[in-house]
């Protein structure tokens, strides 16, 4: 193994919200960074979700207004029973999946263990991987694309909270996104809160406006990579997360 190895062993399975997350570290990093107060940890794990307050903001009446009159152009019958209360369903669907544009309290994503490594491994030598799902909205044509997500890194002598990385991703996947921006924002955010020596993202996705118009390709699956520091500049550390990543990433 070389110097950022973890161990298969080291493998969590967690509940965050509906969500399944896992994530795991090698033993210097379960033996230092994890060692925190059981309630801290357990409300971190159990924290709900950073954007369900209302976006004062949004005009929702205008709002509402608007899609109404977009469906009126499409020749849509409002007044069917299923349909009258489209337009409010509708925009209050929109306020909630373009949410993360109101998100600027950075604080909430910063909760850090500054002790990240133990006496034995002083030099931080850890890779410390997490993933999860994702869904957003494509930015060209407002249609759904969903997957996995998988982050990794290796600390610059500290970590950060065993649900902030999830958080990270759900501010920005409540945006209009394209995967590739999508997973550059997740990347650029944990690079500025963390500043690790090296930082790894990777993406796959199932778009719907590959499967719905277009070319209509249901078995269509797209996969994006973001790798910088020691991911970028040391091959087998690369290898390490990709191997990971051919592990977990279409497995769920």
């Amino acid at each position: 193994m070389n110097a950022h190895s973890v161990s298969i062993l080291g493998l969590r399975i967690a509940k965050v919200g509906p969500e399944r997350r896992w994530d795991y570290t090698s033993p210097a990093m379960k033996n230092a960074a994890l060692a925190v107060p059981n309630h801290e940890f357990e409300a971190l794990l159990h924290e709900h979700g950073l954007l369900t307050s209302p976006r004062p903001t949004v005009d929702r009446a205008q709002l509402e207004h608007h899609l109404r009159e977009a469906l009126r152009l499409l020749h849509v019958d409002l007044e069917e029973e299923n349909l009258r209360e489209t337009p409010r369903r509708w925009a209050e669907s929109m306020v909630t999946l373009t949410s993360g544009y109101d998100f600027t309290d950075v604080k909430k994503l910063m909760t850090l263990f500054r002790k990240a490594c133990s006496a034995a491994d002083e030099n931080c030598q850890n890779l410390v991987v997490v993933g999860g799902t994702y869904k957003t909205l494509c930015a060209h044509h407002i249609l759904p694309f969903f997957g996995q997500f998988i982050v990794g890194y290796i600390p610059e002598k500290m970590i950060i909270g065993a649900s902030k990385i999830p958080r990270v991703v759900e501010v920005h996947m409540r945006r209009l996104q394209s995967q590739e921006h999508l997973a550059h924002d997740i990347a650029d955010t944990i690079q500025r809160i963390l500043e690790p020596r090296g930082i790894a993202v990777w993406m796959g996705g199932l778009h719907l406006c590959m499967v719905m118009r277009g070319v209509e390709q249901e078995s269509s699956f797209m996969e994006t990579n973001v790798l910088r520091g020691e991911f970028l500049e040391d091959e087998r550390t690369r290898q390490e997360f990709m191997s990971i990543v051919n592990r977990r990433g279409q497995r769920g």
